[in-house]
């Protein structure tokens, strides 16, 4: 249930990122898709009652005495989480969360445009993943949002690492390195995995979903395939824009 090896994000630098509180703790991390919406892993709520969660945005310094100035807190309305989620397999872990009011944008809080298709192959390239979980296996979690550049492997190299093909299915991605040292961590479930389009926007191509420890070798992060549930989270939104719509063509002046 996976930064470890990354750096400081600048504030803000993510503004569609959040963290997910259940009990006055940090829990998970989620991303922001619309002005009410939310983008998890199932594994983060599977079992539990909205009334227990919080989600902060525009955070950065989970520490900072000046922090609730400026971040928003709202309490959760609903959970969706994938019909199809195995708690065993983690195969579609993915949830949608609504929250109980609306937030409104600014530079601090945007949205995450997601991919315009499901069919796009990201092997080979760099993606970067953010949050404030631990930054080693026995280490705690971190109070300041962090990132690190991980690449996306192919799925024969995922399928040799050293989970085995059993363990991967259609729905899931890896990305990190063979050696170690860089991975998403405990705590970081739930969060967005980013990468740069065509376009210049940046488009959240995954959710952290699990990991056999953090950072080891031959042992990359396994990732949530956003792409494949393109229609499954449009139809969960009622309707509610998203940036951009899913299977559109990109908008233009």
């Amino acid at each position: 249930m996976r930064v470890v090896g990354g750096n400081i994000t600048k504030v803000h630098e993510f503004p569609w990122i959040a963290g997910l509180g259940k009990g006055g703790e940090f829990y998970c991390g989620a991303t922001l898709i619309t002005r009410r919406h939310l983008l998890t892993a199932a594994h983060c709520v599977n079992g539990f009652a909205a009334r227990e969660f919080t989600v902060v945005l525009a955070d950065h310094d989970r520490d900072s005495e000046d922090r609730f100035s400026t971040v928003i807190v709202r309490g959760l309305k609903d959970i969706k989480e994938h019909e199809a989620f195995d708690a065993v397999s983690f195969n579609n872990d993915i949830a949608i969360l609504e929250l109980d009011e609306p937030v409104e944008f600014d530079a601090n809080v945007q949205t995450a445009c997601l991919p315009r298709t499901g069919n796009e192959n990201y092997a080979g390239k760099t993606a970067v993943v953010a949050g404030w979980g631990k930054l080693g296996e026995k280490e705690k979690t971190s109070r300041i949002l962090r990132k690190v550049a991980v690449p996306v492997w192919s799925k024969e190299d995922c399928y040799n690492s050293g989970y085995g093909q059993n363990k991967i299915s259609e729905n899931m991605f890896c990305a990190g390195y063979p050696e170690g040292k860089r991975d998403a961590c405990m705590g970081d479930s739930g969060g967005p995995l980013h990468m740069t389009n065509s376009n210049g926007d940046m488009e959240i191509i995954g959710v952290v979903s699990w990991g056999r420890g953090c950072a080891r070798p031959n042992l990359p992060g396994i990732y949530t395939k956003i792409g494949n549930y393109l229609d499954w989270v449009e139809e969960s939104l009622g309707g509610e824009c998203l940036c951009p719509p899913p299977r559109h063509v990109p908008r233009r002046a």
